[in-house]
């Protein structure tokens, strides 16, 4: 939903600009992470940003901190849940439940490399998929592309460096390696 008047619009901006600093400052005071804050924080801005009505809210200040703790309280409930699940798997050896698990983090996993291989200069990426999926070696690759292999080994270290930088925090160094090499 768009706002109906630049008025409005100026409102939000203000408001945004007013008070985003301070809302993450206290949101990472609950979920301990700046990133996790800043996403809760976002959150709160889109909600307003659809349900434009609240920016006539006297108490706006009162709203928007009230309004981030119980994302964050919920956040912090969710993910206490997550964590007690993973622990009753655990606990138990329900390999039925472990599946589930390994299932989400390689989706999660992933949906982080597709999202990353998509981040990547489109020849960078092509060159690579060729190369990493389609098992071509750079010769073929700049035979059927009429490229030097130089070239193409160019393009696979640009893109090589650029997944490692993308994917360190989701990937330990060794499969990074393994998978990059």
């Amino acid at each position: 939903m768009s706002f109906n008047s630049t008025d409005e619009y100026q409102k939000f901006e203000t408001l945004f600009k007013q008070y985003y600093s301070g809302l993450v400052v206290y949101a990472s005071r609950f979920t301990g992470n700046t990133e996790n804050a800043e996403d809760l924080v976002h959150d709160l801005f889109i909600h307003i940003w659809e349900d434009n009505r609240i920016l006539g809210t006297d108490h706006i200040k009162a709203y928007l901190f009230t309004s981030i703790r119980h994302r964050c309280l919920n956040y912090l409930d969710h993910l206490k849940i997550r964590n007690e699940y993973q622990e009753k798997i655990l606990q138990k050896g329900d390999i039925t439940g472990m599946l589930t698990w390994e299932y989400y983090v390689e989706a999660e996993l992933r949906q982080h490399i597709e999202t990353a291989i998509d981040h990547l200069p489109p020849q960078a990426r092509k060159i690579f998929l060729m190369n990493r999926f389609d098992r071509k070696t750079a010769v073929t690759i700049a035979a059927e592309l009429g490229l030097s292999p130089r070239t193409v080994e160019k393009h696979l270290e640009v893109a090589l460096k650029s997944l490692k930088k993308e994917l360190k925090d989701y990937l330990p160094t060794t499969l990074l390696l393994w998978l990059f090499p």
